[in-house]
């Protein structure tokens, strides 16, 4: 390798680490992404509570709904356009760097929320649901996951598709590659390449003793910093010759595959997405009121009420901060262990963040 070739290389990773807020080899605060009405992506500062940069998306047509950022944290990959088109935003320059029209004049195509990255970041796998626009009427075609090469640029067709399940609603890819969960009625796991079905594990057919059939709302993909997905369930728990409606704390391991439910609350407040500590001791939970969820002793350890509804959470690289997000156009910093409130964040311009999905991204 040359001396200019090592050199450009060199400066080319300092200036994103300085862009990240850090030194090279040094640990940066975290920063936030998250989107907002009626086209842009905002990386802010969680440190500071500033706004570090705003993108204006071009295309988005009113809203901005799941967010996935890359491995390397470089690029974000937004749902965009009524739920028809994916665009991939370097996020240091706004620059957009991949985009997939998913519909074509014959065919309307709607993702549904579901998207994943594959873990190396070169493939975008995705939840399709077409319908066939003929003269007089329109046709229902079956569901579909689409793979895309997250290299393929401003013009991306998919590499290969195959059958999936109706009402699935969030895509997430293990750590190995190889396979993926599409959660909707039911857990399912496929094959990234060949796109067969590995195993079916309940949701909706959980097995839970003296429970009714559950119902749960996942539309945040969100399994930072633990690689652990979680989220409410709820359900009536069967005792005594009553019903006591529940909520339960779901979990499920995206490495070893391990899938718990535990009951820890009767049902006396919504919860619209969780996220778990580092340290794996805790859950926070979001929607009216902020809540603490001791994890192993399956107890609601504190709540405190909020401004208005919240419906995106997610937790400081550190464990010591919670970050909540969507609807309005607030962002919030509380405190993880007495869930006081530090600071309220108005993004530019006071667009509702609605369902996009609040990410945290740091240093290495």
């Amino acid at each position: 390798m040359s001396l200019v070739r090592s050199l450009w290389i060199w400066t080319a990773g300092a200036a994103l680490a300085l862009w990240l807020g850090m030194a090279p080899n040094s640990r940066a605060g975290d920063l936030l992404v998250t989107g907002a009405k009626p086209d842009r992506l905002f990386v802010i500062d969680a440190a500071t509570r500033t706004v570090r940069a705003e993108h204006h998306i071009a295309g988005a047509n009113g809203q901005i709904f799941t967010i996935l950022t890359s491995p390397d944290q470089r690029i974000a990959y937004l749902l965009v356009d009524r739920m028809e088109r994916i665009v991939g935003v370097d996020l240091a320059s706004g620059r957009e760097v991949f985009r997939a029209d998913l519909s074509t004049p014959d065919e309307r195509v709607k993702d549904f929320c579901a998207m994943t990255l594959t873990p190396d970041g070169k493939e975008l796998i995705l939840y399709e649901l077409p319908t066939k626009l003929k003269p007089s009427e329109y046709v229902v075609e079956e569901p579909r996951f689409a793979v895309f090469r997250t290299d393929a640029g401003t013009d991306a067709k998919p590499v290969r598709s195959f059958p999936a399940p109706r009402r699935v609603h969030m895509l997430l890819a293990r750590p190995n590659g190889r396979s993926f969960y599409a959660i909707g009625f039911d857990l399912y796991e496929y094959d990234v390449k060949t796109g067969k079905m590995l195993g079916t594990r309940g949701i909706q057919k959980w097995a839970l003793a003296d429970h009714t059939q559950p119902d749960l709302l996942a539309f945040w993909p969100v399994t930072e910093p633990t690689g652990i997905f979680t989220s409410p369930v709820y359900s009536e728990l069967k005792k005594d010759g009553k019903s006591v409606p529940m909520t339960a704390l779901m979990a499920l391991n995206m490495k070893s595959g391990d899938l718990s439910y535990a009951d820890f609350e009767p049902m006396s407040a919504l919860i619209f997405s969780t996220v778990l500590s580092p340290d794996q001791r805790h859950a926070y939970g979001v929607y009216t009121t902020l809540s603490s969820i001791d994890v192993e002793g399956h107890r609601l350890e504190k709540r405190v009420p909020l401004d208005h509804t919240f419906y995106a959470v997610n937790v400081s690289s550190d464990g010591r901060e919670i970050y909540i997000g969507g609807t309005n156009c607030d962002v919030g910093f509380y405190d993880a262990m007495s869930l006081e409130k530090r600071a309220i964040l108005k993004l530019p311009g006071c667009g509702d963040q609605t369902l996009s999905t609040l990410r945290v991204i740091h240093g290495k």
